[in-house]
């Protein structure tokens, strides 16, 4: 009675003897296997080209090409060469046994064969192979595995190295913050002086304007310190102002009105869209981005004979965007994905010797940038060509609700 086993396995029985063939088929059927039969070895090749079986049983005798060549050629394609292979013959001789294990095989019967030698054979070499096949599919899921936690370590190594970054930024901060913050109350005390002073001697108008330039600066440096030394991030997210980037733009460029240089070389040119509506941002956050895009657009164009900054504002349906375009030197393509790294610069370092009134920088203007805008879900785009200048793009999501 033939075994109810969905999943049946094959044998594949190669022998020239019709009753050999006939007694193991029927066997081999009534245990519950599939049992396929060849008459030759170049048959049996012709099968393997359309079915796998998963156990063969090949007579070692047989006219054309003998057993231990139909072997050999079947271990010899990638496609059949792990079928286990048990020869059945009535060579005995220690010569041709040693002779069959090196052409593959994993056993013998010898004729005559006992059924029940024949099944525990089969049985045994198929539970090996099933367990091979485990085998190796669990290398294959340990592979997979070393492979994501390799993927994983490294992924983790990146996030802790940007960790460690930020960490020296923030200390570097702090740093800074400490040795600003002195002279900076002796600048806001001196302005207060110089306004009392210019009253008692007749000067107020003279010294007034460049005193309320000065003030503003002061400002917002003092904006900026508290900023990074009292706020959390969810402390800032909620000190926002329903702000139209029109205006921080215009608010702007008056505050560079009052830099020497930027009035006298730097031509402007500005395109707002007077549709564009506002957002919820922090005032401070946006104002230092535009600078230091500003600053960048500038130390660009140092030394070029056209010094040209185009500033747009404009709009689609899911952002807003603020274009400053430069006319400098354009930035390699290769260098474009590290111009937002920390410390990342191609200008020399402020304590690096460099040209007369050359451009130093840290490398944290862009990076800065960037997180300024994260609370905002806002990021910065870049498309530059060398020799030929750069356009960087704020990009900020419209807004439903404040944030």
């Amino acid at each position: 009675m033939i075994k109810k086993n969905l999943e049946r396995d094959i044998i594949l029985i190669v022998d020239d003897n019709q009753t050999n063939l006939d007694v193991l088929f029927e066997f081999l059927r009534e245990e519950g296997f599939k049992v396929l039969v060849a008459t030759d070895g170049e048959t049996a090749l012709e099968q393997l080209e359309y079915i796998k079986p998963d156990i063969i049983l090949l007579d070692v005798m047989m006219p054309g090409i003998d057993g231990f060549e139909t072997c050999r050629l079947l271990k010899a394609k990638q496609t059949t060469q792990d079928i286990p292979v048990i020869f059945i013959t009535a060579l005995s001789d220690t010569v041709d046994k040693v002779k069959g294990f090196q052409m593959g095989a994993v056993d013998y019967i010898t004729k005559p064969f006992q059924h029940e030698e024949v099944l525990m054979r089969v049985q045994t070499h198929l539970t090996l192979r099933k367990l091979q096949k485990q085998l190796q599919e669990k290398n294959e899921e340990l592979a997979a595995l070393n492979r994501n936690l390799e993927n994983l370590v490294e992924q983790k190594t990146k996030q802790l190295i940007e960790r460690e970054k930020t960490a020296i930024i923030g200390r570097l901060t702090q740093g800074m913050i400490h040795n600003i913050k002195n002279p900076l109350q002796t600048i806001m005390t001196s302005l207060d002086m110089i306004e009392l002073r210019a009253a008692e001697i007749g000067c107020e108008e003279v010294f007034k304007k460049y005193c309320n330039f000065i003030d503003a600066a002061a400002e917002k440096i003092n904006n900026i310190i508290e900023n990074l030394m009292l706020k959390s991030r969810r402390d800032e997210i909620t000190d926002l102002q329903l702000l139209n980037l029109n205006d921080l733009v215009k608010n702007e460029l008056h505050f560079f009105s009052a830099n020497f240089f930027f009035k006298n070389h730097i031509k402007t040119k500005v395109f707002l869209d007077n549709n564009l509506p506002s957002l919820w941002l922090n005032y401070s956050y946006m104002s230092q981005v535009f600078h230091n895009l500003i600053d960048n657009a500038i130390h660009a164009m140092w030394k070029k004979s056209i010094q040209e900054i185009t500033i747009v504002t404009r709009q689609d349906e899911n952002n807003i965007y603020l274009d400053i375009q430069d006319t400098g030197c354009g930035i390699a393509p290769e260098n474009i994905s590290k111009i937002f790294d920390p410390f990342y610069t191609s200008k020399p370092a402020k304590d690096e010797e460099s040209e007369v009134g050359a451009p130093t920088g840290t490398g944290l203007g862009l990076y800065t940038c960037l997180e300024l805008l994260k609370p905002f879900q806002g990021e910065i785009k870049v498309t530059s060509e060398l020799g030929k200048g750069s356009v960087f793009t704020v990009v900020l999501p419209k807004q439903d609700k404040k944030l």
